[in-house]
C-alpha cells in the first residue's frame, strides 16, 4: 500500500470499534468516525454525525476511499421490544451506508457481522452454508449480509463474522463475566459432565488486524473471523484463574453445552492463523490492564 486510506467508520464507539479507529489512525490512515454525537468519537479522528437507521439523508465525504462498518443495535435482549430498533440499525443502517457509499464511489467496503448468524449453531458453521438464525439479532444481521452482496459489482464487499471478541475495557460477554465471578469469589457454572461450551475466544487486537487486512487488501467475500484455539467454559475458567492467581470454583447442573467452533478453511487462505495470539496471552494482557 504507497499511501494511507481515508476510512469512513460506523461503530467507532463500541468495543472493537474503538481499538479499530486507534488502529487505523496507528497505521498511517485518515480516520472519518459516523457517529450519532461528537461526544461519542474517540481522539484523532475526523466526525460525522448521523443516525444510521433514521431515514435522514446520508452523505460521505467524497474522498472517502474505504468504509468499515461496525455499528450494530446495542438493544438486541428484549425481543421484541427491541426488534423495531434493531432492524432500525442493523438493516436499515446498513442500507443507507451502502447506498452513501456507492454515491460516494468508494473503492472497497468492509462489513463486520457476527457469528450469531449461525443460530442454532448446527456445524459445520461454514460461510456457505444454509442459514436461518433463531434470534433477531442474527436475523437482523443476515439481512444485512445479504443487502451488502450486491454491491461487489460496484466494489470489493468483505463480510467478516465474529466469533467471541473479548480483551481489555468490554463489559456484559462471557469473558467479563467470568473475571468478575473470579473477583467476586462466585462458582462458575458448568454441565453435568464435561467442560460445557467449547467456542472460540478471539483477542480484540486479532480482531482488528483482520479487519485492517480485509481494507488493505481489498477482500470480496464472506469470512469466519475466529481465533483458531478452541477452548472450554472450563479450560477458559481456569485460564482465567492462571492469570488472577486465584483456583476456580465450578458449580454443575443440568444444562446444555454447545459447540460454537466456526470453519476457518477460508479465512486460512487469506491470512496467516498463527498470528492469532494464544488464550493465556490474551487474558493476560486483559487482566493486567484492568489492575
Amino acid at each position: 500500500m504507497g499511501h494511507g486510506l481515508h476510512v469512513l467508520l460506523t461503530g467507532a464507539s463500541g468495543f472493537v470499534g474503538h481499538e479499530l479507529a486507534r488502529r487505523l489512525v496507528a497505521q498511517g490512515h485518515r480516520v472519518t468516525a459516523l457517529v450519532r454525537g461528537a461526544a461519542s468519537a474517540p481522539p484523532d479522528v475526523g466526525i460525522l454525525v448521523h443516525a444510521l437507521g433514521s431515514g435522514e439523508p446520508l452523505t460521505l465525504p467524497e474522498d472517502v476511499d474505504a468504509v468499515a462498518h461496525l455499528a450494530q443495535s446495542r438493544s438486541y435482549r428484549a425481543f421484541p421490544g427491541d426488534a423495531a430498533e434493531m432492524f432500525a440499525v442493523n438493516v436499515m443502517g446498513a442500507h443507507e451506508l451502502l447506498l452513501a457509499a456507492a454515491a460516494a464511489r468508494v473503492s472497497r467496503f468492509c462489513m463486520v457481522s457476527s457469528g450469531t448468524v449461525y443460530e442454532p449453531f448446527v456445524e459445520p458453521l461454514e460461510e456457505g452454508g444454509a442459514l436461518a438464525p433463531l434470534g433477531n439479532l442474527g436475523a437482523t444481521k443476515l439481512a444485512s449480509e445479504m443487502l451488502a452482496r450486491p454491491y461487489s459489482a460496484l466494489f470489493p464487499v468483505s463480510i467478516l463474522r465474529l466469533f467471541a471478541p473479548y480483551g481489555p475495557s468490554q463489559t456484559a460477554r462471557l469473558i467479563p463475566d467470568l473475571i468478575g465471578r473470579f473477583r467476586r469469589g462466585e462458582p462458575v457454572t458448568l454441565p453435568l459432565s464435561g467442560g460445557g461450551m467449547r467456542f472460540t475466544p478471539t483477542y480484540v487486537d486479532d480482531i482488528c488486524d483482520v479487519v485492517l487486512a480485509a481494507i488493505e487488501e481489498s477482500w470480496t467475500g464472506t469470512f469466519n473471523v475466529a481465533s483458531p484455539e478452541v477452548l472450554s467454559v472450563e479450560e477458559v475458567a481456569r485460564a482465567i484463574g492462571a492469570a488472577l492467581g486465584a483456583e476456580p470454583r465450578f458449580e454443575r447442573k443440568e444444562m446444555n453445552a454447545p459447540s460454537l467452533v466456526p470453519s476457518l478453511t477460508k479465512l486460512g487462505v487469506q491470512y496467516d492463523l498463527s498470528r492469532f495470539r494464544s488464550f493465556a496471552d490474551g487474558i493476560a494482557a486483559t487482566v493486567a490492564s484492568e489492575r
